[in-house]
């Protein structure tokens, strides 16, 4: 699957641009923190070719962080996508 295509179907499944209060990425991951959890559609996500796994992350300020597993030299790319259609939160 091409990139901006993940990337559109992931924000989708995030809930939308407006659902998003956070977003970046590690070497692996892609990090994301929600205004609504209520609108992750997790069986969506974890469906989509290329997402490995869908992780849920307690931080230290006591919000939930969900780690969407992409793999090595994946993840950049992802988030690269996944800003141009929302803009850097």
């Amino acid at each position: 699957m091409e990139t901006h295509q993940l990337a559109a179907l992931v924000l989708a499944a995030f809930g939308g641009a407006e659902n998003l209060t956070k977003i970046r990425y590690c070497a692996s991951r892609i990090r994301v923190e929600l205004r609504d959890a209520g609108r992750l559609d997790r069986p969506g996500i974890e469906d989509l070719n290329g997402v490995k796994a869908l992780l849920e992350v307690e931080t230290p300020r006591l919000t939930t962080e969900y780690q969407l597993v992409v793999g090595p030299g994946n993840a950049r790319p992802l988030y690269q996508a996944l800003v141009a259609l929302t803009g850097e939160k």
